[in-house]
């Protein structure tokens, strides 16, 4: 069963205040580095969504992880939120014969390697399920999708990610409980970056 995961990195980062894809998180390593690189190893094929203007990132992620299956692929209507980003890319995952997708977001430094086995183990064990990392009350990233609803996410637009299709498939969704804060925390402003 080919699981292959997308980490959306195209935003523009306005309540950084910075591109904060490129700061350092963990001691030295970029942020959106680290977040691929915490995922690389779990899965056989890595799409990495930018903008498209986007080729230093690109070029930076490529040389960082050339022993790695990425794929990078520039959003063009990246301006108009996450929900066209996702969008956009889910023609190339349905050509690449993904059974399943893990959406990622590159600002989410903090998941944990076990994490992400752990709710990888979860989508082969029920493949046609939406798979929701839950800590405590809150649910988190990354979530996968099965192909099912490659649709739905074909059709989002604007700043519209992909929960609205989990809410409206709630009996479609398996909760997978975690200590894990990282599933939760997203890098919105610089006091969101932990210390070491």
């Amino acid at each position: 069963m080919k699981i292959g995961a997308l980490v959306l990195a195209a935003g523009f980062s306005r309540r950084f205040g910075r591109d904060k894809r490129i700061e350092s998180v963990q001691g030295h390593e970029p942020m959106l580095l680290q977040t691929i690189k915490n995922l690389a190893i779990h899965f056989e094929e890595i799409i990495v969504v930018l903008r498209s203007n986007d080729q230093i990132i690109a070029d930076l992620v490529l040389n960082r992880f050339q022993a790695f299956p990425i794929i990078i692929h520039h959003a063009k209507d990246s301006i108009e939120g996450m929900g066209t980003s996702l969008a956009s890319t889910i023609a190339i995952v349905t050509e690449r014969k993904w059974q399943s997708a893990f959406v990622f977001l590159g600002d989410m430094p903090y998941i944990k390697q076990e994490t992400i086995s752990k709710l990888k183990t979860e989508a082969l064990t029920n493949p046609f399920d939406i798979i929701v990392p839950k800590v405590g009350a809150d649910s988190g990233h990354p979530v996968c999708f099965p192909n099912r609803f490659y649709k739905e996410i074909g059709s989002l637009s604007g700043d519209v990610g992909a929960k609205k299709i989990i809410h409206s498939n709630l009996k479609c969704v398996t909760f997978v409980k975690t200590n894990d804060r990282g599933v939760t925390l997203d890098v919105d402003k610089p006091v969101d970056i932990w210390g070491d």
